[in-house]
């Protein structure tokens, strides 16, 4: 039985290319000589690039370029993560005092809203459904607004320890990973080479900058993807090739909206930004599913036929035996639950428990 090969390739994709090419065309003159014309025009073609799956070797020495260049950021006079950390906390902290109480409030506002939201899914007050499903639908607006906004201070705190030792080794690790997985088979070529040559790394990385300088727009839309992919790679968020595909499908959308992709170091903090916005937009769209079930089944049920006389009168018996059955079942079990008790426990299960008991209360006082 054959091995199977190992994948050597994490992901691949394709830019389209403008490939300048020739044609000649045959005609006769006027004296009816045989006359051959040869003329230049542009071409599409798609050109595919590849990201190699790394291997020991390369791991190897991806960890000790990032001791390297960890060590010559604290030489030239970078602090260490854990160094500015322990300074801002000697100053009281990053935060000032307008910006702690802030935070704090924002946190405050973002339980409240909640709680609302989920006192709002019991529906005590027996309200409508369409004011119900209103309101929600404001509750989920401002919760994701307060969340963006907390997420933004966050980040400006987060900021501030971009100038360590640590980061700038880590966004020169991620260009290094750029240079050394980035492969591509050129137009008219069957074999898969290096996309920016062989050699070392500072070879490589003068022909990333002659990429990046040129007036060529596949060059620079190549740099750019290759530094978003390995870029989410590297921060553990694109593993497999249906995350891959997830991240080209969320390139694709940043470049229909005209928004500025980052390439290069810069992708790194792109890719949390965007894993962040992914999230958001999936608790929403979440939210809003549950919104339309809840509408569905709210709706009222189709009326059926006419049933027979004897068969209604059998039921109708049945049913005032159920009722009288449910009204003291209510009656013994009502006085054990108050609405603070109802609140304390967890959203699902008090849903469960708060609508068969309005049920039945309802039926009952039929």
């Amino acid at each position: 039985m054959a091995k199977k090969k190992a994948k050597k390739w994490l992901f691949d994709f394709t830019i389209n290319r403008e490939v300048e090419k020739e044609r000649t065309t045959s005609s006769k003159n006027k004296e009816g000589k045989e006359v051959q014309t040869t003329e230049k025009y542009d071409e599409t073609v798609p050109v595919k690039f590849f990201i190699k799956k790394p291997n020991r070797k390369l791991y190897d020495e991806a960890e000790l370029f990032y001791g390297v260049k960890m060590s010559e950021g604290i030489k030239a006079g970078l602090l260490t993560r854990n160094l500015l950390a322990k300074r801002y906390e000697d100053d009281g902290g990053a935060f000032s005092e307008t910006e702690k109480e802030r935070y704090g409030q924002l946190y405050m506002d973002l339980y409240n809203k909640e709680n609302e939201y989920q006192k709002l899914q019991l529906n005590l007050d027996n309200k409508s459904q369409d004011l119900k499903a209103g309101l929600e639908q404001d509750l989920l607006l401002e919760i994701s607004d307060i969340r963006r906004e907390l997420t933004e201070i966050e980040n400006s705190q987060s900021n501030i320890f971009d100038q360590t030792a640590e980061n700038r080794a880590k966004n020169q690790t991620i260009m290094w990973w750029v240079l050394s997985l980035a492969h591509w088979k050129e137009y008219e070529h069957n074999e898969t080479n290096p996309f920016f040559g062989p050699g070392t790394y500072d070879e490589k990385l003068d022909q990333y900058d002659v990429f990046e300088d040129s007036d060529e727009e596949f060059h620079v839309e190549a740099i750019r993807k290759l530094a978003y992919f390995v870029s989410f790679w590297y921060m553990g968020r694109a593993t497999s090739e249906e995350e891959f595909k997830s991240i080209e499908d969320l390139y694709s959308s940043q470049s229909e909206y005209d928004e500025e992709v980052p390439s290069g170091p810069a992708a790194e903090e792109a890719s949390e930004e965007a894993s962040e916005e992914v999230s958001e937009e999936a608790s929403e769209n979440a939210a809003k599913k549950v919104l339309e079930k809840e509408k569905a089944a709210a709706k009222p049920k189709k009326k059926r036929g006419r049933k027979p006389k004897a068969k209604v009168a059998e039921e109708e018996t049945a049913e005032k035996e159920t009722t009288e059955n449910k009204k003291e079942v209510v009656a013994e079990d009502a006085p054990q639950e108050s609405a603070e008790e109802v609140q304390e426990t967890t959203a699902g299960a008090v849903t469960a428990e708060t609508k068969t008991s309005v049920s039945s209360e309802n039926e009952g006082q039929r």
